[in-house]
C-alpha cells in the first residue's frame, strides 16, 4: 500500500522541523561550547575539592559570554511561541478541513438519499397511476358488457314483439279473409235465390231424401257425440271436438263474442250462417251442432284437424 499523501499543513511542519531560526543556533553553539569547556575542564581537572572543581568550572564556562546563552535562551522562547501559535492555527485549519470533507462527505450522503428516495417515490406515484389505470380499465370494459347484454335483451325482447305482432296480424288477415269468403259464399247463395225467383218454377222433381233428423234435445256433448257417425268420424274425434268448442264456447248455446259478434257453440260469424241447419239455431243445441259439424267437415276434414288449427292460429 503506497504512503498516505501528505497535507499541506503537514509538509510545513516536516520543513520547519528541518531548519533552525537564529536563536536556536546560537543557544546550539552556546551549548556546543559549554559542552567543550566541559570536556576541557574534564581532562585537565584530576584533583582538588569539590569547591574547586565547582569553581573552576564555573570559571571555565564563564569563559564564554552568558549574555549570548541568555539571549539564545530568550529568543528560542519567543521562536517557541510563535511556533506554537503557529502550530495551533494550523491544528485549526486542519480540522476545519477535515470538519470541511466530513461535512461534504454528509452532504453527498444525504443527497444520494434523498435521490433514492426520490425515485422510490416516483416509483410507487407510477405504481399507483398504472393501477388505477387498470382499475378504470376494467370498470369500463365490464360497463361495456354490460351494455351489450342490456342491448342484447332488448333486441330479443323486440324480436319477441315483432314474432308476436306479425303472428296476430297474419290471424287477423286470415280471419279478414275468411269472413270475405263466407260473405261471397252468402252473396252467391242469395244472387241463386233472386235467380231462381226470377225464373219461371221448374217442373215439380222427385223430393230428396230427408236428412238425418237432429238428434233429441239433452246435453249438447252427448249430442255431438252421437253425431260424429253421420259424418264417417269414430269416437276418436270427440276428444279433440270437446277441447275445440269448450274453447270456443263452453258447449254455450247462447254464448257470444263481444267483439266479433260470432255466437253459439260453435261460435259461427255471423251467427246467422246458422240458419241454414234450422230455423231454431238461436235456441236448439242439435241445429248449432249440425251447422257445426258440417262447417268443419268442409273445411278441415275432421274435428281433430280442426283442433290443430286452433291451437297454431287461435281461432278455427
Amino acid at each position: 500500500m503506497s504512503p498516505a499523501p501528505k497535507t499541506d499543513a503537514t509538509a510545513r511542519r516536516h520543513a520547519r522541523g528541518r531548519r533552525m531560526s537564529p536563536a536556536a543556533t546560537a543557544v546550539t553553539a552556546s551549548i556546543a561550547a559549554g559542552s567543550l569547556a566541559l570536556a576541557t575542564y574534564a581532562a585537565t581537572a584530576g584533583s582538588g575539592t569539590s569547591e574547586d572543581s565547582t569553581a573552576d568550572l564555573r570559571a571555565s564556562v564563564g569563559q564564554f559570554s552568558p549574555t549570548v546563552a541568555a539571549d539564545a535562551v530568550a529568543a528560542l522562547s519567543t521562536t517557541a511561541a510563535t511556533e506554537s501559535t503557529g502550530m495551533f492555527a494550523e491544528a485549526r485549519e486542519l480540522r476545519a478541513q477535515q470538519a470541511d470533507e466530513a461535512l461534504g462527505v454528509s452532504t453527498g450522503i444525504l443527497g444520494e438519499s434523498v435521490s433514492t428516495l426520490r425515485e422510490q417515490s416516483d416509483e410507487i406515484s407510477r405504481e399507483m397511476a398504472a393501477e388505477r389505470a387498470a382499475e378504470r380499465a376494467a370498470a369500463e370494459k365490464a360497463a361495456e358488457e354490460a351494455a351489450a347484454e342490456r342491448a342484447a335483451q332488448e333486441a330479443a325482447a323486440a324480436e319477441t314483439a315483432a314474432e308476436e305482432a306479425a303472428a296476430e296480424e297474419a290471424a287477423a288477415a286470415e280471419r279478414a279473409q275468411q269472413e270475405a269468403a263466407d260473405r261471397v259464399a252468402a252473396e252467391e247463395v242469395a244472387s241463386r235465390s233472386t235467380a231462381r225467383e226470377a225464373a219461371p218454377a221448374p217442373e215439380p222433381e222427385p223430393a230428396p231424401a230427408p236428412a238425418p233428423a237432429p238428434a233429441p234435445s239433452g246435453d249438447p256433448r252427448s249430442i255431438a257425440q252421437s253425431m260424429l257417425g253421420s259424418y264417417g268420424w269414430g269416437q276418436d274425434q270427440f276428444g279433440c271436438l270437446d277441447s275445440l268448442w269448450q274453447k270456443e264456447s263452453g258447449w254455450n248455446p247462447s254464448a257470444t263474442n263481444p267483439s266479433s259478434g260470432a255466437y253459439g257453440i260453435p261460435q259461427s260469424l255471423p251467427a246467422s250462417k246458422m240458419a241454414s241447419a234450422g230455423a231454431d239455431w238461436q235456441t236448439n243445441p242439435a241445429t248449432q251442432i249440425s251447422w257445426g259439424l258440417t262447417y268443419i267437415s268442409g273445411r278441415y276434414g275432421s274435428p281433430c284437424s280442426a283442433w290443430a288449427h286452433s291451437q297454431a292460429n287461435n281461432w278455427y
